[in-house]
């Protein structure tokens, strides 16, 4: 299993008033994040029309550590803290790192897949199984139920 990783830089539009990353910042680097591994393993945006599913989150959360500021160059590392075990439910986790090394943020994503014209829950497609099987699972990685899908 493997961590992905992805390094970002700090730009002034991610600043708020008091001189560090905003709050809303933490969530659309870590989406953006998520995205970058999809699409380095063919999930980009054609993948997801063409097979007429998605990610759909149901809970997001920040835990804050250590203060980011402009010009810093984060590394975003993802994994997978929860899943139920046909992957239809998840939780993936991104560590945020200051260039020190030190934990600057974790934040926490829950979802599932659904099928975009039946607006329903899914398993993830065959084709995505093996993505999910390679991400790298948190310490404290939990198993959830396996979901009914009707």
């Amino acid at each position: 299993m493997t961590v992905f990783h992805k390094q970002v830089e700090i730009r002034w539009a991610d600043i708020d008033a008091n001189q560090h990353l905003r709050h809303s910042a933490y969530a659309d680097l870590c989406a953006h994040s998520r995205i970058e591994w999809l699409q380095a393993a063919g999930f980009g945006p054609d993948a997801f029309k063409r097979l007429g599913f998605g990610p759909v989150l149901f809970r997001e959360s920040t835990e804050y550590r250590r203060e980011i500021h402009l010009g810093e160059r984060i590394d975003i590392r993802l994994n997978l803290a929860a899943a139920s075990p046909d992957n239809g439910r998840w939780t993936f986790r991104h560590e945020l790192y200051k260039p020190d090394g030190q934990l600057a943020a974790i934040h926490e994503v829950t979802g599932a897949w659904m099928d975009l014209a039946a607006r329903k829950l899914i398993p993830p497609p065959a084709a995505l199984q093996p993505l999910l099987a390679e991400l790298s699972h948190s310490a404290d990685f939990t198993l959830l139920p396996q979901p009914t899908y009707k």
